[in-house]
């Protein structure tokens, strides 16, 4: 059962400027006051241009401010998304990709790999979206296939590919990296480069040394220099399947920390979550503080202001006893807190990302009864706490360790770099909140980029966040 619909996405509201609806929202009832404790969401749309069959199963946020979400239609369909404008335009793929893996490449490009075969099986298919032309491009098949697989983008550039199913339905062991095409080429090359069991959607960051975490019941690190896998310790509570997880916001220097939460089964969900330091590994996972409720299917997204947003879930197998409240979670402080509720389900195969204005797009849901083809936008609390600062010019390129500098007319205290988020099935293959060292002037703060397994060579958007928590609309830009 869906809940009422409770609030809209702000235009405007106690004297506090928000970003534009989107085109095509349904009216709602008018703002309470409560919405800079618990955020508001709009009502459920379906984005103008866009197919309706379409279901955002994958939403991965593209440098252009746009959002590529394709998912659950054979074969395959697939729309651009333009939150400021609320219009969609189609961007079919060649291949039945739902349930693929994906990340951006350091030119903004989007690999996917695999997608659905028949029953629980692979395809072989692997695709470079290009957000500049709306193009897919073939490159080299994985040759046993890949069904729900994980892409991680390296510190050099390449991606890591592994885990998930074959052709056939088996475990692909194998481990591969993709290689972008070199200038002048739209084709890349991949190669074969050791063994892995990842299972689905193995859940992976790359590391501040250029290693890869790898966080399941049993973690693992793999040294991308010899392509070696080293076991680390067994989460204390089995979070089965379903389960959230996200690389913790850190320092200038790059987290070492992993979060994974909840998760569940057929049966019943988890509320647990934990963590575990890449950095002090000899103190194995340590138990934080629990979920209000078990839920499994929720989609977490890192906010800019550095708190951790839980979208969706539900606390029975893939689609039951749906929770409807987005969480909060501060991490400093270790505690979830209930923001308001969406209208629509958001369980299996549902998906949320990080918009540049700096609130989240919500999508998904493939069970009957759930969100279908329809979007929701979330405006966090911060988005109606005070005026937000503005950022009046920066740099569109800064080299890894460089120093630059962003204008603003405001008093701020923080600026940090967002990685554009390509989310699906609780994981997100891209997303990164990265701090930056930075320097208060008059009418000016004078960061330093960070290093290039800190900050991926890639599109970021780059935000401002004032004493108050209150982040800027970010702009982009492209580091190293």
């Amino acid at each position: 059962m869906k809940k009422s619909m409770i609030c809209a996405v702000v235009a405007m509201t106690i004297g506090v400027a928000a970003a534009a609806a989107p085109v095509g929202v349904a009216a709602v009832p008018a703002l309470t006051g409560a919405e800079a404790t618990v955020g508001a969401w709009s009502g459920p749309f379906a984005p103008a241009g866009a197919t309706s069959r379409v279901i955002g199963v994958h939403s991965i946020m593209l440098y252009t401010g746009k959002v590529l979400i394709f998912g659950n239609v054979r074969p395959t369909q697939g729309y651009v998304y333009d939150p400021v404008t609320g219009i969609a335009t189609e961007a079919d793929p060649p291949a039945d990709i739902e349930c693929g893996g994906m990340t951006p490449l350091e030119d903004g490009r989007i690999l996917v790999v695999g997608g659905h075969g028949k029953g629980a099986t692979g395809i072989n298919n692997i695709l470079l979206f290009d957000p500049a032309t709306a193009t897919w491009t073939p490159q080299p098949p994985s040759p046993q296939g890949r069904y729900y697989p994980t892409a991680t983008r390296l510190a050099d550039g390449r991606v890591l590919i592994s885990g998930g199913f074959t052709n056939t339905g088996a475990n692909n062991t194998n481990v591969e990296v993709y290689t972008p095409p070199p200038a002048g080429s739209s084709v890349g090359t991949l190669a074969l480069v050791g063994q892995h069991v990842g299972g689905l959607y193995p859940r992976q960051w790359v590391m501040p040394d250029g290693r890869v975490l790898e966080a399941k019941r049993s973690a693992a690190l793999l040294d991308p220099n010899t392509w070696t896998w080293t076991a680390m310790a067994s989460t204390k509570v089995n979070h089965l399947s379903g389960y959230g997880s996200i690389l913790m916001p850190g320092s200038p220097v790059g987290s070492t920390k992993v979060v994974v939460i909840g998760g569940g089964n057929n049966t019943s969900a988890v509320s647990a979550t934990e963590s575990f330091d890449e950095a002090t590994p000899s103190a194995g996972w340590t138990l934080l503080a629990p979920l209000p409720q078990p839920r499994a299917h929720m989609s977490p997204v890192l906010l800019p202001d550095g708190s951790v947003l839980g979208v969706g879930g539900n606390s029975q197998g893939l689609f039951a006893l749906p929770q409807y409240g987005a969480l909060r979670d501060v991490p400093l402080t270790n505690t979830w807190t209930t923001l308001a509720a969406q209208v629509e389900r958001r369980g299996y195969h549902s998906s949320a990302v990080l918009l540049p204005d700096g609130r989240v797009l919500s999508a998904g849901d493939t069970g009957a009864g759930g969100g279908g083809n329809t979007d929701e936008i979330y405006s966090p609390p911060y988005l109606f706490q005070g005026a937000r600062p503005t950022i009046s010019s920066a740099p569109t390129q800064v080299a890894h360790d460089a120093t630059f500098t962003i204008s603003t007319p405001d008093p701020t205290s923080r600026a940090v770099l967002m990685s554009p988020g390509a989310a699906t099935h609780t994981t997100d293959m891209s997303e990164r909140h990265v701090e930056l060292q930075v320097t208060a002037g008059s009418g000016q703060l004078t960061a330093v980029a960070p290093s290039k397994t800190v900050a991926r060579t890639g599109w970021y958007m780059l935000f401002l966040v004032n004493s108050a928590g209150i982040p800027s609309t970010a702009t982009w830009i492209h580091v190293g």
